[in-house]
């Protein structure tokens, strides 16, 4: 069993991702905004986090946080999935092929509204591969 946080402030989706994640057998923890993570994550580190990117205080809130994530070195190693609906609100089309650790510091992308046997397989390779 793995602890994954879910980092969205769509509170509804953060449920049903995380209902999906204890069905699959891993513990959840969700937050609706990337105030504070850090220090939470250092805390209570879990051994994935699923992080969106826009949030209300900061339409760009989880790349800074991934990118925190990267500069802090006690969890610069954890695996982050970008869960966003990016580009449907903002055409920019880039996707996990445009992943590099400067610009999207993140093990894996993935477009909202992502297939539930999508979701679970790239959370199960990457806890494989942490």
């Amino acid at each position: 069993m793995a602890k994954i946080m879910i980092i969205d402030d769509d509170l509804d989706l953060a449920e049903d991702l995380s209902f999906m994640l204890k069905n699959a057998g891993h513990e959840t923890s969700t937050r609706d905004d990337t105030e504070g993570v850090v220090a939470l994550l250092m805390e209570n580190r879990p051994d994935l986090v699923i992080l969106d990117v826009m949030f209300p205080e900061n339409p760009a809130g989880g790349f800074d946080l991934a990118r925190e994530i990267r500069n802090t070195p006690a969890i610069k190693d954890l695996p982050v999935i970008l869960l966003t609906a990016i580009n449907q609100e903002f055409p920019m089309d880039f996707s996990s092929r445009d992943i590099d650790p400067e610009w999207m510091p993140v093990q894996d992308f993935l477009e909202k509204p992502v297939a539930p046997e999508v979701l679970l397989e790239k959370v199960d390779d990457l806890l494989k591969r942490a």
